[in-house]
């Protein structure tokens, strides 16, 4: 047991204080508390612990809602007040882009979030009971209730905690959050008690990738469109910030009638979309081939004509495009853009690049290499996990 004053905060919110010149990370703490800390993991350059007693208590800490808090690796910075982990996360992201992309440039005001029922997805882990993991490891904390997804996956969740699953591994629930549909997706044969129960609350399930029951897909609305999603398509978790991300994307490409928009990482194409009516063409890539057959029915579905996907990886399809378009939208993983990809986009020259990030450091890495083509100009993040580390951001790039 060691009494420490907590210096900082790391890009995890973990604490930051020092022991015999080593640094040590200390889990549940805030930065200006002292605390009575547990070493659990001692490395030869750092240790890792967490916190047993608080001595001095931040003004920034509040009691968690969530019962299984301090078990569950879902969240880690619900000890914090929503303000402070808005204010965390912009001056994370500020501290990454300014070290590591080498760029000045300063970090507009947090688009904050709604912090509970956000969630329009959830990844259930089963042992016979349902559950999600506790943190680092894979021993399972069993719930019937998650605080930040939408009260109607909830309601999915209490049905689901009163069954026991003898062959089942993982439960996917996905919800669209201003239709009211819910989706259940069973990575095995499950029995039919289940089914008929879930039934009563579900408009779709599906059993090993087999739609058994209802709608193939959940529709969700944003702005003015609609928008399919199947089981394995990726679309974003936090439907109402993913409109707010959208809505930037537009601002920042302040496109003309005659722009092309190369959409790169496009998924299910609801990027593109809304960027469709106000410039000449669209063209989406995606490596998912569901969400590319998503993205052709979103384009049916919203009447737009001029807009087209390709499937593949996008460091490989982008060298078949004919077309020279002016303005790039790139939306990557948390991996980032591939070498492809930043050197296709450096010889194609677009007067505009905007990079909607899930991960700083990959961000501010991409940024550093674009850096002798483009210059970034503006940043605007977004909570689009509230109660986690984790931040989105916007970026504007213009060529130099």
């Amino acid at each position: 047991m060691e009494k420490i004053f907590i210096d900082r905060l790391d890009h995890q919110g973990r604490g930051i204080s020092y022991k015999g010149g080593k640094i040590i990370f200390v889990d549940g703490s805030l930065d200006d508390e002292e605390v009575i800390c547990e070493i659990d993991v001692e490395k030869k350059k750092y240790y890792e612990g967490h916190v047993t007693e608080i001595l001095k208590m931040s003004s920034s800490r509040v009691k968690p809602k969530c019962p299984y808090y301090e078990l569950c690796g879902g969240c880690n910075i619900m000890h914090m007040s929503y303000e402070k982990q808005l204010d965390f996360k912009k001056k994370k992201l500020s501290s990454i882009i300014n070290k590591y992309a080498s760029s000045n440039v300063a970090i507009n005001d947090i688009v904050g979030s709604k912090q509970f029922n956000y969630r329009n997805k959830i990844t259930l882990k089963v042992n016979k009971k349902i559950g999600l993991y506790k943190k680092q490891s894979n021993d399972l904390v069993n719930i019937n209730e998650c605080l930040i997804v939408d009260a109607n996956i909830n309601k999915v969740i209490k049905v689901l905690s009163e069954f026991i699953f003898d062959d089942i591994k993982q439960i996917i629930i996905r919800s669209s959050i201003n239709t009211n549909e819910i989706m259940v997706c069973f990575d095995n044969e499950v029995n039919d008690e289940i089914i008929s129960e879930l039934k009563k609350y579900v408009s779709s399930i599906y059993v090993k990738d087999k739609l058994i029951y209802g709608n193939s897909f959940l529709t969700e609305v944003l702005g003015d469109y609609k928008f399919v999603i199947s089981p394995s398509s990726f679309f974003q978790v936090n439907t109402d910030q993913a409109f707010n991300i959208y809505m930037k994307v537009l601002e920042y490409c302040k496109l003309e009638k005659n722009d092309v928009v190369l959409d790169l990482y496009c998924g299910t194409g609801t990027i593109g979309i809304f960027l469709s009516k106000h410039c000449k063409s669209v063209i989406g890539i995606e490596l998912n081939p569901d969400a590319i057959k998503n993205a052709w029915i979103n384009a049916e579905k919203n009447k737009i004509s001029n807009i087209e996907f390709y499937t593949g990886d996008v460091g490989k399809v982008i060298n078949n495009i004919k077309c020279k378009p002016n303005v790039i939208v790139v939306d990557p993983p948390r991996s980032g853009l591939s070498k492809e990809t930043i050197n296709f986009i450096i010889n194609l020259n677009v007067k505009k690049l905007i990079y909607v990030s899930c991960d700083p450091m990959t961000l501010a890495r991409d940024i550093k290499l674009l850096s002798d083509k483009y210059s970034l100009q503006e940043v605007t993040p977004f909570d689009m996990f509230p109660n986690t580390y984790h931040v989105e951001s916007v970026c504007i790039l213009e060529r130099k």
